[in-house]
């Protein structure tokens, strides 16, 4: 029986196993998008909940995969939204903050640093990519964008990391 039927009918084991099988790519997605430790946790809190709660409109045409990122993929734009709103002058994490919150998300150090450079958009796709493995066609999705773009977005994105990592 599918995952997500199951957290519809109320099945908590089957929300854990969703969360062990997701929890770690939400907040990453989260953290790229939010460089935020502490708001990428209340992102992955606010996913799960909505899964949970929503997991009765869940249509199958889409992956669990997808759909878990999209609902966190959104949350964490609102969140970055009301950021902005709130804040006028929003201080920057550092390299090495960043750094220790991702080595306590298994050991993926480099890749923040490495994506630094690019826009937010380029990074969310990179993230959406690399991280949560998920294809041009869903993050086309997710972000409400042409998968061609998408893939341009991506390439481009993928020379500049090159070309920074050669002037380092």
């Amino acid at each position: 029986m599918n995952v997500i039927k199951r957290v519809a009918e109320g099945d908590n084991k089957a929300l854990e196993e969703l969360f062990l099988l997701y929890g770690n790519k939400v907040f990453r997605l989260a953290l790229t998008i939010l460089n935020d430790r502490f708001l990428s946790e209340d992102v992955v809190q606010e996913t799960f909940l909505k899964v949970q709660q929503n997991a009765k409109s869940y249509q199958f045409r889409n992956s669990e995969r997808e759909w878990i990122m999209t609902i966190a993929h959104n949350i964490a734009i609102d969140i970055l939204r009301k950021r902005k709103r709130e804040i006028v002058q929003e201080e920057i994490i550092s390299h090495s903050e960043i750094a220790d919150v991702v080595t306590d998300c298994d050991n993926d150090v480099g890749f923040l640093q490495l994506i630094e450079p690019l826009n937010e958009l380029d990074r969310q796709i990179v993230s959406l990519h690399l991280i949560s493995g998920l294809k041009h066609r869903e993050i086309a999705h997710i972000l409400n964008m042409s998968v061609s773009a998408v893939k341009k977005r991506y390439e481009r994105a993928i020379k500049r990391i090159a070309h920074e990592m050669e002037e380092h």
